[in-house]
């Protein structure tokens, strides 16, 4: 990872000697959705959601030519799953009957980036399309779960339908510091100052800390999102012509 970011760094700012760099900012909103796969098929199902999601900072873009050039941005990203997992704890029978007593699970994750996304981009009339990687840090990870089992006030399995709700949370979800994904995006530029942003992030490395803790099979998580928003552009400087 560090030596991937060192190489994005260096290929960045080398090309920012003989480019025409272009800054600004940007805020978008969205979506994101974080895939789990550390539950047993035999005994449970599971099902993921799309969640809020969003990410906001800065941009350079270098361009090398009229219409092309390298950009690079550093953004906080908030990224948030939420899933439904529902497990048969027990199977019981009841007037030639057999039904299982399920304990139902609602989770969300949430994992906060620095991220540092590098792209290539292509102006085609009023609209740019750009694709890339992105290296992120996390900073901030936490989980809930609120867990309803059908167990009456004293904790024992009820048969009447009877359930007992209970809240697990943590501040320290168990995902590994970085993240390295594939970026693309289109953006249709409404001035040459402003413009509106569509983008989507696909994760690469597998998040979860020690995938294969214990001799268990990998457990693999891995998250995309999909944002829109707006871009400024407030400073765009021109290359200086040296007469001979």
């Amino acid at each position: 990872m560090k030596k991937l970011s060192t190489l994005l760094l260096f290929l960045v700012f080398n090309v920012a000697v003989i480019a025409q760099p272009s800054f600004g900012v940007k805020i978008n909103g969205g979506v994101s959705r974080i895939s789990d796969n550390s539950f047993n098929p035999v005994f449970s199902t599971q099902k993921t959601y799309f969640a809020p999601s969003g990410q906001a900072g800065v941009f350079l873009n270098l361009h090398i030519r009229a219409h092309e050039f390298f950009g690079v941005e550093l953004l906080y990203s908030q990224i948030q799953g939420k899933e439904k997992q529902v497990d048969t704890l027990e199977w019981y029978s009841a007037n030639g009957n057999t039904r299982g007593l399920v304990s139902t699970s609602t989770i969300t994750h949430n994992i906060s980036y620095l991220s540092l996304p590098v792209y290539y981009g292509v102006t085609i009339k009023k609209f740019t399309i750009k694709v890339g990687l992105q290296i992120s840090v996390a900073l901030t990870r936490s989980g809930k779960s609120v867990v309803e089992s059908p167990a009456d006030s004293m904790g024992y399995f009820s048969l009447s339908g009877a359930t007992t709700t209970t809240t697990y949370k943590t501040n320290k979800l168990y995902v590994k510091d970085g993240a390295f994904g594939q970026t693309a995006s289109i953006t249709y530029n409404l001035s040459p100052k402003f413009a509106i942003e569509a983008n989507y992030y696909y994760e690469f490395s597998n998040l979860y800390r020690n995938a294969k803790l214990n001799g268990n099979s990998e457990t693999v998580w891995k998250f995309q999102q999909i944002t829109l928003g707006l871009r400024y552009a407030f400073l765009t400087l021109k290359k200086k012509e040296v007469s001979k």
